[in-house]
């Protein structure tokens, strides 16, 4: 199965949205981490680097060391490494997969806001331009 990152991004930061909407935090915080990671592995991917490689689920990594990497082979990838990656970064803080596992009712509120927050930078900042500048289909 070939892996579209944009794709997952875009699924799950909309399904992030829904759920926190119908104050389903739980679910809504661990997708809007997974929408942060997917859409920061397409930067990567479409930079040609190797996402998967050894940065995993580590979000720190991949916004930083793997990024920079990916901009190193593909400078004009630079226009997608946004001013806001530290306050994306920072929202995203606490998220870690093994939270599909954790009791329902450990997410605050304002902890999933802040992972959508973290989600909805990424969406707006790292996809959106990559959909406007032609470099990945828009997601179904």
């Amino acid at each position: 199965m070939n892996e579209d990152f944009a794709s997952a991004a875009a699924r799950h930061y909309c399904d992030s949205e829904l759920l926190l909407a119908k104050q389903r935090l739980d679910n809504a915080a661990y997708l809007a981490g997974y929408a942060v990671e997917c859409g920061l592995k397409a930067l990567i991917l479409h930079a040609g680097g190797h996402p998967r490689a050894a940065y995993s689920h580590n979000l720190s990594a991949l916004a930083g060391k793997a990024l920079e990497l990916a901009v190193l082979l593909s400078p004009a990838m630079r226009r997608y490494y946004i001013d806001a990656i530290d306050e994306m970064l920072d929202a995203s803080k606490g998220w870690r997969p093994a939270l599909r596992y954790a009791a329902s009712g450990r997410i605050s509120l304002a902890k999933a806001k802040d992972l959508g927050r973290a989600a909805r930078i990424s969406f707006e900042r790292i996809l959106i331009p990559m959909i406007l500048d032609g470099r990945i289909e828009i997601p179904r």
